[in-house]
């Protein structure tokens, strides 16, 4: 049986009308439709999931799509057990508590002295989704549960910005290991006159308006009198490595990670979709792999 598998590596993709014009195509047809949540921001399972409700209101066959996770995939792999100071459980019933709900779901806070010390995001009091930790009203530590009330990923939090998160297996271990890296990346922007960029506005990044208005003769002359003003501007890419603890494996970047997690899903008549935003990535790692874009 045909099936198809839409990736999901980051929500911006999910939003795109593409996705969900993919999505409901693929539905008509006589397949199973997966959806496979790879970020590892493990608390976007949990947007996906009301996402997907919300279609399912208009269109019932959304109800039918098998939603993957990494937390499922790895539910039963071997890990490592983490100590106290990496795992930071967290006791709650000595705080104050206070509590604030809407249709969809609640919220408690809990404080100490008036200063916050924990945030827990429910469906309803039997149904955890995510606990946040914080120390002098900083964000510390998010820990993401699963469907059956416990934790599956822990990310650690410093200056508001996740920079290693452990996805746990069914027993409480680590069974992977995602590190926050940045590196310097340059990019070239021509500044000619005929350029969509002015030199003498590049930091403002101010478009040139009338350059399509130009006639052809006046393109002509500008393109002979243009001086090489091309220049090399240097900035700041994240990227992530990770280490996968049933065989301490490492894979140099993330998409060699959901190259090696598709590799379990894939068969000769999987369709796969990924987010034409991140293909580059995965067309060297994928060579012989069909890819569509959403």
């Amino acid at each position: 049986m045909q099936q198809f598998i839409f990736l999901l590596t980051s929500l911006n993709g999910m939003h795109k009308p593409n996705f969900t014009t993919q999505l409901q195509k693929a539905l008509q047809r006589d397949a199973q439709v997966s959806v496979l949540v790879a970020m590892v921001d493990f608390e976007a399972v949990w947007t996906v999931r009301q996402f997907l409700n919300q279609l399912a209101r208009n269109n019932p066959r959304v109800k039918t799509v098998r939603l993957v996770t990494l937390a499922e995939m790895f539910a039963e792999e071997p890990g490592l057990a983490l100590t106290a100071e990496e795992r930071h459980p967290m006791s709650l019933e000595h705080f104050e508590q206070r509590l604030f709900a809407d249709n969809q779901e609640q919220v408690k806070r809990y404080l100490d002295t008036g200063h916050m010390v924990a945030e827990l995001r429910q469906i309803d009091d039997e149904t955890p989704m995510v606990l946040r930790q914080y120390q002098a009203d900083q964000l510390t530590q998010v820990d993401t549960y699963g469907l059956t009330g416990e934790v599956v990923g822990i990310e650690k939090i410093q200056k508001e910005v996740a920079t290693t998160s452990y996805l746990l297996n069914r027993q409480g271990e680590a069974v992977l290991r995602f590190v926050r890296h940045e590196r310097p990346v340059e990019h070239v922007y021509n500044l000619s006159a005929t350029s969509a960029m002015l030199a003498t506005q590049f930091e403002e990044a101010k478009q040139v308006a009338n350059a399509a208005t130009m006639s052809k003769r006046q393109l002509e002359r500008a393109e002979s009198n243009a001086v090489d003003k091309t220049q090399i501007i240097t900035a700041t890419e994240a990227y992530y490595g990770v280490l996968a603890y049933s065989n301490y494996r490492r894979f140099s970047d993330i998409f060699a990670f959901y190259q090696a997690v598709l590799s379990r899903l894939l068969t000769p008549e999987t369709r796969l979709y990924v987010d034409l935003a991140v293909n580059a990535h995965f067309s060297p790692q994928m060579p012989n792999q069909l890819i569509f874009n959403y």
